[in-house]
């Protein structure tokens, strides 16, 4: 058995590495988005102080690894088996939800997940024992195996900082914004100062000095010698002169702040960056526990085994745990940088930092949720407290106070999320918080709490106003849901896992390794083939220049009709040829691949409003164009919507097939839909219409078929040749290709027109039908 567990510890220490890489790429976005959402600097210099911070974080970390060995479960009651099956099913399972959750771009906690797995793990196991004949203890002894007012007490630390990091951003930032306003620039010289040196004084008590402490406080004045013994008493000064020293702070940085600003640098630059250090600083600090606490664990488990004999691992008891263990520097280190060329090289962390900016900028831009009634119900109650509230305060205090929450006219350039500002708030807020909960050993999600400061900041700025507010809302709230189902999902498989290695060993442990592979396998080839599939449709979704003119226009518009047409053309095609030969497979491929081409329609629908400004004043025929364009475009999306969601409906529900006539006639109804496809085609890949004859045949030919189709239709219901489903699928079927047909010619209309009239007409009558 040497060897099972000297494997387990190789597994473990490998399982390591990759627990860090999808921990990091989950956790990236905590600290880079205000960076990144304000455009401080360019993304390498980003990523250069991030780096920076997560070095020094890591090698500041050791006094938090406490949790992971004995913060949720008592050693003394398990043996080395157990603990080693406890710790080998956390990181499984770990490595495995985490994964999933970045592929699918969704933000959660590596503290929950963490946490939850060891509950989860420790408690599948305790239960085995507990219910054992040998044992056969009472249910109240879990007690004894599971620390539960310690987990409960960490559970509730995490879940309640929810609701105090939204609440801190939003009163915090509600004051900074009110002193700053929106123009902060006229208000850097002196607000600036104040609070540049406020947030930086801050960072730098809790980050550097509290910091330093807690990675002391494992040693004895013995073990301390050097600079090590100097930190100690300079800390210990500190915290008898505590208001002098952050007298100092303040006073040091208020005057490097005030050099800044008078050699007119904008000290709010710097502040955003000293912040995107100081935020890495803390994740390393406090989420490194996550990553290797518990292969660290386990190593050290098996030395204590290993030391005293190899005794049977079933009856050798880990009480030996329960002491405090320094973790080496070099390991922190080793894992340091492990995260740090994970931050430089990994594209996947860019899939994960939509859903906060998302939901946090300041300009205009797509939702990417839908509201729901729960969303809406808290808009409406919040909008209804909000002019109740208003009322007790004098106007004239209101009007001076809404000044400062008014806008520029001009925003933002489309790339900025929101200003310097809120993005120093963000990182200041977020720095404090998780730095308090790194000096108390608390494990406290860096995740939840970033993400809550964001959106505490965007509702104190006016971000979620009422055109955006309910899908905010949504949104978050979803997200929030998301952290909740990481516990339950990170409990039950971690559980599981741990009685599977418990009761099957060797054979479970190579089960469990070939599943890893396997799942990362099918998550990377979804994951990647799906971002090969959306490329061509995604290339192009918005217009990247400052003006369009009507030539603009016309070729931009040609880019983005080519790829959605090829795209509708194979689905029309894929779902006759589905219902025709009841494909239930076809079916559904052809509706998962309209689902993709609707979803990338969203962008250019909720860029329609960005795009129509550009258009040059002296020539809104551009603008006016393109409206035209993406109305008929959006018929043939919604035509297409109907085709492929009731042909799919009436195969998966077993429906009778369609008659032999109604297929023959859909099959030629087919071949001369492809063919006006084909022209529309033709068009978008040449760019002209020269060879086009308009109005095209083809057009009065599928309509003349189509009303073919519904006569024999009408003919059958009255002989009783057709039932109910059979007719309204047919009549979809008809009438969204006759749509399909009219919103095509119209399109080919609109360019035949245009290419002829470019030279010539100065307004829009060209375009009216």
């Amino acid at each position: 058995m040497k060897l099972f567990y000297s494997s387990i510890i190789v597994v473990l220490f490998f399982l390591s590495i990759f627990d860090l890489i999808v921990g990091l790429i989950n956790d990236a976005v905590n600290f880079l988005n205000s960076a990144i959402g304000s455009q401080v600097a360019s993304r390498r210099t980003i990523m250069v102080f991030s780096s920076l911070g997560i070095l020094l974080g890591a090698f500041l970390s050791s006094g938090m690894m406490e949790v992971a060995r004995k913060g949720v479960f008592d050693p003394s009651y398990f043996y080395f088996s157990d603990i080693i099956f406890i710790f080998l099913a956390v990181m499984i399972s770990d490595i495995i939800l985490l994964d999933v959750f970045n592929t699918l771009g969704f933000p959660t906690s590596t503290t929950v997940s963490m946490v939850f797995c060891l509950l989860g793990a420790a408690f599948s196991i305790a239960m085995i024992k507990m219910t054992s004949p040998f044992n056969n203890e009472p249910f109240h002894h879990l007690t004894l195996y599971i620390k539960a007012e310690k987990t409960f007490t960490i559970s509730i630390g995490i879940f309640l900082s929810i609701l105090i990091s939204f609440t801190s951003g939003a009163f915090i930032h509600y004051f900074i914004r009110f002193l700053f306003s929106f123009e902060y620039e006229r208000r850097l010289k002196y607000v600036g100062v104040i609070w540049s040196a406020i947030s930086l004084s801050s960072m730098t008590y809790f980050l550097v000095v509290r910091g330093l402490h807690s990675t002391l406080q494992g040693f004895t004045v013995e073990d301390l010698t050097g600079f090590s013994l100097f930190i100690q008493h300079f800390i210990k000064w500190i915290h008898h002169n505590f208001f002098l020293f952050l007298l100092i702070l303040f006073s040091t940085w208020t005057v490097l702040a005030k050099i800044f600003v008078s050699l007119g640098y904008n000290i709010l630059k710097f502040v955003v960056l000293y912040g995107t250090f100081s935020l890495a600083m803390a994740f390393a600090g406090n989420d490194l526990v996550n990553f290797i606490g518990i292969p660290i664990a386990g190593i050290q488990s098996y030395n204590i085994w290993k030391e005293s004999g190899s005794p049977p691992a079933e009856k050798f008891n880990m009480r030996s745990l329960s002491g405090n263990v320094q973790v080496p520097s070099f390991v922190l280190i080793f894992a340091g940088i492990i995260m740090i060329f994970t931050l430089w090289f990994s594209k996947k962390t860019k899939n994960i930092t939509s859903t906060e900016l998302n939901l946090s900028r300041q300009n205009e831009g797509p939702e990417k949720f839908l509201s729901n009634s729960f969303s809406r119900g808290i808009v409406r109650f919040f909008l209804f407290l909000g002019n109740h509230f208003f009322r007790l305060f004098p106007k004239r205090l209101l009007v001076k106070i809404e000044k400062n929450f008014k806008q520029k006219k001009i925003q933002k350039e489309e790339n900025v999320t929101f200003d310097l500002v809120r993005a120093s708030a963000n990182l200041t807020i977020s720095s404090i918080l998780i730095s308090i909960a790194t000096v108390q050993k608390l494990p406290l999600s860096t995740t939840f709490v970033t993400f809550m400061v964001s959106m505490g900041t965007s509702l104190s700025d006016r971000a979620w106003d009422r055109e955006s507010a309910v899908y905010r809302v949504s949104g978050v709230l979803k997200v929030i849901r998301g952290w909740f189902l990481t516990g339950v999902m990170a409990f039950t498989m971690a559980g599981i896992t741990a009685s599977f290695l418990y009761f099957l060993k060797a054979w479970a442990l190579s089960f469990l390794i070939c599943l890893i592979l396997f799942v990362f396998y099918r998550i990377y080839k979804t994951y990647y083939n799906n971002k090969v599939k959306d490329q061509k449709i995604k290339e192009k979704p918005y217009f990247g220049i400052v003006n369009l003119t009507l030539e603009d226009t016309l070729s931009k518009t040609l880019e983005i009709l080519k790829p959605i047409l090829e795209y509708i053309e194979n689905i029309y095609k894929n779902s006759i040829e589905g219902i025709t030969q009841e494909n239930l497979k076809t079916l559904q491929e052809s509706r998962n691949h309209f689902l993709k081409v609707k979803e990338n329609f969203t962008n250019i629908h909720n860029s329609l409003i960005k795009v129509i400004r550009k258009t040059e004043n002296r020539e809104p025929i551009a603008g006016i164009l393109y409206l035209h364009i993406y109305s008929k475009t959006k018929e043939i999306i919604e035509s297409s919507d109907i085709i492929t969601n009731h042909t799919l409906f009436h195969v998966i529900n077993s429906h009778k097939p369609l008659k032999y006539q109604q297929k023959k006639n859909l099959r030629i109804l087919e071949h001369l839909m492809i063919e006006h496809f084909n022209i529309i085609k033709k068009i978008t890949t040449d760019k002209n219409c020269k060879k086009i004859q308009f109005p095209c045949t083809i057009q009065n030919k599928i309509l003349k078929k189509i009303e073919e189709q519904m006569n024999q239709q009408v003919m059958g219901i009255i002989h009783n040749k057709y039932g109910t489903k059979n007719t309204f699928l047919m009549l979809d079927l008809l009438l969204q290709s006759k749509k399909i047909t009219e919103s095509i010619e119209e399109i080919i209309l609109l360019y035949h027109n245009a290419f002829y009239n470019i030279s010539s007409k100065k307004d829009a009558s060209f375009l009216a039908f």
